[in-house]
């Protein structure tokens, strides 16, 4: 056992070498992939026994198992390969991943989920075409050869299953690069707002700009951040007195799916608190709480009575059907509007929708953090004007 556990040795030495001696920048991958790496990492693995560019560490090397850190840039993978009279245990640390086992569909892997690859079982794994993944692999060693190497995964195999979308990000992951480390480091590292909070203002814009595809992936990003699949659902329900429903009908058809993806059963209960005879009165009371007088005064020059018509509209659909559900704080309430806000550049709302952010319990800061976290899905122009919006109320109430 001591002899093939030294051509072990040697064998995962040539596996994790590049051709040249050289020194591992973690901090700098770390900002090229915008994903945090926690453990060391100190060769490039070899192009013999990989698809594209993958680093790795070995973390521990005892006479039982092996455990090593890797990093898998966007669309590398492993090649088919096998560990006999032994399991392997993979947990993905950060981002998402592919894992395929001989005969299966693949599979997609997420922060947080683990697989046990059977003794003897053919399988490959890798990172996504979205973008880099962080893992630790932990196998088991015996007095058989270690791993058993086999042929490519050929891009057939890897896309098998992809979409178009997909498909695309493979064939240009420079810009999912530039946009990862965007979502994830450089807006990350403005403000106090947790992960959850983060990801609910990242799903309620990407509602708002009707850009579904999206609002899949932070849905996904929002339920592993510790967002109730009910809070996550009333988040997007929030969208609808502002950007209209067929936008939320589409988000929450997505949404719909990645509950299902995740064994949430549907639908979910329900968070109503009104009637039709109540939620007028409820509505006046929330929409008073926070804007005293309503906009009957800005709608009074319509004809006939259409204007105070709409001032109830308002009150009704908005704060009464809306604003009074459960499942949601009327903080967050106000918060994710003003995301929405943004999102539609709607400067009036803006100004008025700030003092009910304050009024409802958030701070300026966390009101800032939350409109800069909207800046890779709505670019600079109209984030910095919600930010000017900001600066004229914050001067004018001191």
């Amino acid at each position: 056992m001591k002899a093939l556990r030294i051509i072990f040795i040697l064998t995962l030495t040539v596996m994790c070498s590049s051709l040249h001696a050289q020194t591992i920048d973690a901090a700098a991958l770390q900002q090229q992939y915008g994903l945090p790496i926690t453990y060391p990492l100190t060769a490039q693995a070899s192009t013999d026994y990989n698809t594209g560019l993958v680093y790795v560490g070995l973390l521990k090397n005892s006479s039982t198992s092996m455990v090593a850190n890797f990093l898998f840039t966007p669309g590398s993978r492993n090649f088919w390969h096998q560990h006999p009279d032994a399991e392997q245990s993979l947990l993905i640390l950060e981002g998402e991943a592919y894992y395929q086992e001989e005969g299966q569909p693949k599979r997609l892997l997420r922060k947080g989920d683990y697989v046990v690859t059977p003794t003897n079982t053919k399988h490959w794994n890798g990172a996504t075409e979205h973008g880099a993944c962080v893992c630790l692999t932990v196998t088991e060693l015996t007095d058989q050869e270690h791993a058993i190497q086999l042929r490519a995964v050929t891009d057939e195999e890897y896309s098998a299953g992809v979409s178009a979308r997909s498909q695309s990000a493979q064939a240009d992951p420079e810009l999912y690069a530039l946009m990862q480390r965007a979502y994830g480091v450089d807006v990350r590292n403005i403000g106090q707002l947790d992960l959850k909070t983060r990801e609910m203002v990242s799903c309620v814009a990407l509602t708002a700009l009707g850009t579904t595809p999206q609002v899949a992936t932070h849905a996904r990003a929002a339920l592993d951040a510790g967002v109730t699949p009910i809070e996550l659902r009333e988040a997007i329900y929030l969208v609808a007195p502002f950007a209209g429903f067929p936008k939320v009908l589409n988000a929450m058809e997505v949404v719909n799916q990645v509950f299902s993806e995740r064994g949430v059963s549907l639908p979910l209960p329900d968070q109503g608190t009104t009637t039709p005879e109540t939620r007028h009165q409820v509505g006046h009371d929330i929409q008073w709480q926070l804007y005293e007088g309503g906009i009957a005064r800005a709608m009074s020059g319509l004809s006939g009575n259409m204007g105070q018509q709409m001032a109830d509209l308002l009150t009704d659909v908005c704060f009464g059907d809306i604003y009074s559900r459960n499942g949601l704080s009327l903080q967050m309430h106000e918060l994710l509007t003003y995301v929405v806000l943004t999102v539609l550049q709607a400067p009036s709302q803006l100004h008025s929708h700030f003092m009910g952010c304050l009024k409802a319990g958030n701070t300026p800061e966390t009101v800032v953090a939350a409109v800069i976290n909207c800046m890779p899905h709505i670019g600079f122009p109209a984030t910095i004007n919600t930010l000017r919006i900001i600066v004229e109320v914050l001067e004018s109430i001191k």
